[in-house]
């Protein structure tokens, strides 16, 4: 297994020498007239945060520069890495107690550019695929080799190459996941921990994990057996968040600097009045997300409870106990349905990030790499093939 996965870790590092190489001559503008610019269009988006505009254009991507890395999300984090959580309105200080420190850590630590620390955050993203596909496929080394470099070239792959902290995400899930299928609390609790460390989205992860525990209890009937494990799998989640509690007090001098930043960001239950988006690929994307994976999880995670006594049903949720893989396969496919409820909810009809919460995940991936094991043995594999085949195309044709 070992070799196997670095097999595989040798094609990912070739896929990005490759992907640099045709992003460096994407840049060239007459390269990219005749090859790309045939057939697509870039998107340019100009204005600030409360007044800007998207419209197409014909030139050329721009080099790869650390300036340009450090917008956005990035350079909240630029700012923490840098000056911690100290009060003051320069650098984001009103804001950056929402953001969660163990990624910021990670650049401090390493002291890498922006070009720098995006090149760990792919070499992260890429193991992790490849330990998950290790655990979770088990095919052929050429299927697996495929597979793999399907899910490391998909549109949303972007994000793990840019310094945000999807990549640590990934990396510190797996590593729980890790802890689940093979029996080692001790590797799921240092997994837990850093996650919970990484964004304040790891808190519905935590959910799912209670609401998995919570479907063994309704099966198995066993109360005790039900709060032990509640204690030891809620254990490592609470001492990070405590942590992070504790970094953001020691810098700022307030334990309520993650409350406070919040309210900074519009928040609360709000109506949708429009469906809008900040970029044309990121609409295009969350578009995907919603109608091929979150809404068919939530119809079916619906059927399952109102099927709860089919022999199908049943099956899954013998195994929940005892077998890690569906027990994993659950908490990720609760999770996306838990983020996107509450994303339907809290709003107002912009899908800004949407893509990022749920195929920028760890639990879009291991719910595919379950989905296509399932694919060899069982008879719906035709139908499933084909419902596999359709997500693709509508994900890459151009919105």
């Amino acid at each position: 297994m070992k070799r196997s996965t670095a097999y595989l870790f040798g094609f990912g590092l070739l896929n990005f020498v490759l992907f640099m190489g045709v992003f460096t001559l994407l840049q060239r503008e007459g390269f990219h007239k005749h090859t790309l610019g045939r057939v697509a269009q870039n998107y340019e988006r100009t204005g600030d945060w409360n007044n800007y505009e998207i419209k197409r254009t014909a030139k050329p991507f721009n080099a790869l520069r650390n300036d340009d890395l450090v917008t956005w999300d990035a350079a909240i984090y630029k700012c923490i890495s840098e000056r911690s959580y100290a009060k003051e309105g320069a650098c984001y200080g009103t804001v950056r107690g929402a953001f969660f420190p163990l990624f910021p850590l990670l650049w401090k630590a390493t002291g890498l550019t922006p070009i720098g620390i995006s090149i760990v955050n792919y070499i992260l993203f890429m193991a992790s695929v490849a330990l998950l596909l290790m655990y979770l496929f088990r095919s052929s080394m050429t299927n697996t080799l495929l597979l793999y470099l399907v899910l490391i070239t998909l549109p949303s792959v972007v994000i793990f190459w840019i310094p945000y902290s999807e990549s640590l995400f990934m990396a510190t899930f797996t590593l729980a996941a890790f802890g689940v299928i093979q029996r080692r609390y001790w590797v799921y609790g240092i997994g837990a921990f850093a996650m919970s460390m990484v964004r304040p989205a790891s808190v519905f992860v935590l959910l799912a994990l209670l609401f998995t525990e919570l479907l063994v209890l309704l099966f198995h009937k066993d109360g005790p057996a039900f709060v032990k494990r509640v204690v030891l799998r809620s254990a490592p989640w609470l001492m990070g968040y405590a942590g992070t509690m504790a970094i953001q007090r020691y810098s700022s001098g307030s334990w309520t600097t993650m409350v406070d930043a919040q309210a900074a960001w519009s928040g609360g239950v709000q109506v949708i009045s429009g469906i809008s988006d900040w970029s044309v690929e990121g609409f295009g994307l969350s578009v995907f997300s919603i109608f091929a994976v979150c809404i068919p999880l939530l119809l079916t995670g619906t059927y399952a409870l109102v099927r709860w006594s089919s022999p199908a049903v049943k099956r899954v949720l013998e195994k929940l106990e005892h077998t890690g893989t569906e027990y994993v396969a659950v908490v990720c496919a609760a999770y996306l349905v838990g983020i996107f409820v509450f994303t339907l909810l809290t709003s107002g009809g912009n899908l800004h990030s949407f893509f990022r919460f749920t195929l920028a995940t760890p639990f879009f991936y291991v719910l595919v790499l379950v989905f296509m094991d399932h694919l060899r043995t069982h008879p719906i594999k035709h139908a499933l093939t084909g419902y596999a085949i359709g997500a693709v195309l509508f994900m890459l044709v151009p919105s």
